[in-house]
């Protein structure tokens, strides 16, 4: 289980202050989606064209 971190914009991403973050795994990404099986068993669809930047 890894923690992923969401960033809206490039501030947010120099500054190491996400906008919010999920304990779980990415499963499947392609241009537009990221999916993650999060620790609460859900599985999340994170629009990745509306952020700057996911790590994990």
């Amino acid at each position: 289980m890894m923690e992923i971190f969401f960033y809206e914009t490039m501030e947010q991403w120099i500054n190491d202050n996400p906008s919010t973050s999920i304990k779980g795994y990415v499963v499947s990404k392609n241009q537009n989606y990221l999916e993650i099986s999060a620790e609460n068993g859900f599985t999340q669809i994170i629009n990745i064209n509306k952020l700057f930047a996911v790590v994990y």
